[in-house]
């Protein structure tokens, strides 16, 4: 079994440094992961740190709609499971749905539910705010500057899950134009899933 990916970075990465006060090697890494996975930060005249932020930000964003999009329940969403790539690792106890249900876990060691389907959005978010947390000091010295920046930033992160969510969703059924009842529209056909237990990947191909 060979685990493949752009790198394994991971937010986890930068805890381990954050947590031990090393802002030499944080630094380090941060620069090595702008180069690495976001080098078009590096023309930019703006904080480089705080630019890697919102980039992660938007990455983990499109990578959680992608998964709820397709069914895909990760199952151990912590923050060293987490590519700062938007890449999808680390994931040993997990499944596609079967019968659409929120709530669904497929995980073993997830008794209270943590990481069931319809919490990665949130899981996500948490664990983009530990990242944040870790580099803070990189965005700014004085951390009550940082701390607004970094607000600023995660404001970001639930439309821009819900625009790719959507968008991923709409190609899913069909729909090609973009109108105000189509949430509501979506929420419907989840609804009816949810009622008729619907398996998931099946209800989508019978819309073809």
């Amino acid at each position: 079994l060979a685990r493949v990916s752009s790198s394994h970075i991971r937010i986890g990465t930068f805890e381990f440094f954050s947590a031990r006060k090393d802002l030499a090697s944080l630094r380090k890494l941060a620069d090595y992961t702008i180069k690495r996975h976001y080098p078009e930060i590096l023309s930019s005249k703006k904080n480089k740190y705080s630019l890697l932020l919102d980039r992660v930000i938007i990455s983990q964003a499109r990578l959680v709609a992608q998964w709820m999009n397709i069914g895909f329940i990760h199952g151990v969403m912590n923050t060293d499971n987490t590519a700062v790539s938007g890449e999808t690792i680390d994931y040993g106890p997990c499944a596609f749905m079967n019968s659409y249900d929120p709530m669904t876990v497929y995980s073993y060691i997830d008794l209270q539910g943590r990481y069931n389907y319809g919490n990665q959005p949130k899981i996500m978010f948490w664990n983009l705010s530990k990242f944040a947390e870790a580099i803070a000091y990189l965005i700014d010295e004085n951390i009550n500057i940082a701390n607004k920046k970094i607000m600023d930033s995660l404001k970001i992160f639930p439309d821009t899950f819900s625009k790719f969510w959507i968008e991923g969703l709409k190609k899913k059924i069909g729909l090609n134009l973009s109108f105000k009842e189509d949430v509501d529209l979506i929420e419907s056909l989840f609804g009816i899933m949810y009622k008729e237990k619907a398996d998931f990947t099946i209800t989508f191909r019978k819309l073809i």
